[in-house]
């Protein structure tokens, strides 16, 4: 997916990636009342108890903040909505992105935040954040391989009870990520751990979460392994997908803040992690 949407029109809309893909800003009631059935349908809650309404979204368009949408001929398939935090002039807080269930894996993920991306330097924003669900491996690839953000911090339980189909039932502990505009897109040159996989702090045996914090303490690199799919363990499995949840709030959210970074996720399924000098 091309990312080269830099410097076109993005205020009236910006074409880029796949054929017919357009991404623009929403402004039209109509537009707002799409993008609301559609985060309702991407997190599985009547429309009413969406994450956001038409209201919200018109008028965080209207103060000059980012909702964007994209958009196969009349079909809207993604949106994106995000608003401005200090220092306000140079960062944006991206809130939510969300694409149809029906075109998950097409290219629009990438597509709309080229366009978040474009739509911010335009404006002298260099700095924009969000968070993610650090057990989703598809989200932890696509946010630090693809796009080269890097982790800030772990949110414990960060929403409360969202109670949504996604979330519903477990801990809504986040990732929170920076993403640099300023620094090319794509991954971050990889680190020289010495070997193709460095050892594992917490790992999976028969699917159980193991984890061994100790094995951290003398090593310059280790790696913390995540199921390849915990959407489908939280569905047939709940109770490990649960397991799983506190054995990263350890391993992750212990070694983050004893100054750990974490420099890259593989598409094997593990974050790799650089112990501070």
């Amino acid at each position: 997916m091309s990312v080269g949407v830099q410097g076109m029109p993005v205020e009236g809309g910006a074409r880029t990636g796949g054929v017919g893909m357009e991404l623009r800003m929403l402004r039209l009631p109509s537009e707002m009342v799409a993008a609301t059935e559609l985060v309702a349908g991407v997190w599985q809650v009547d429309v009413e108890r969406a994450h956001v309404n038409p209201g919200l979204l018109t008028a965080l368009a209207h103060a000059g903040n980012y909702v964007a949408g994209g958009f196969l001929g009349d079909e809207l398939m993604a949106v994106c909505v995000g608003f401005f935090h200090p220092p306000f002039d140079r960062a944006l807080h991206s809130h939510l992105a969300g694409v149809r269930l029906d075109a998950i894996g097409q290219g629009w993920g990438h597509a709309i935040k080229s366009h978040q991306r474009a739509w911010c330097l335009e404006r002298g924003v260099t700095r924009v954040t969000w968070t993610y669900d650090p057990l989703v491996a598809r989200n932890a690839y696509f946010n630090l391989h693809k796009l080269g953000c890097t982790i800030d911090s772990y949110l414990l339980d960060f929403y409360g009870d969202l109670g949504d189909g996604v979330n519903g039932g477990q801990r809504s502990d986040r990732a929170l990520v920076v993403w640099d505009l300023e620094r090319p897109v794509g991954p971050r040159p990889a680190a020289a751990t010495g070997v193709d996989t460095p050892p594992a702090v917490l790992w999976a045996d028969d699917e159980q979460p193991v984890l061994d914090l100790d094995r951290a303490h003398d090593l310059q690199f280790c790696r913390i392994d995540i199921p390849s799919d915990i959407e489908k363990m939280r569905r047939v499995a709940p109770d490990l997908a649960a397991r799983w949840r506190v054995a990263l709030g350890h391993a992750l959210g212990g070694l983050l803040a004893e100054g750990w970074s974490v420099s890259d996720f593989d598409r094997r399924g593990h974050y790799t992690l650089t112990r501070s000098s």
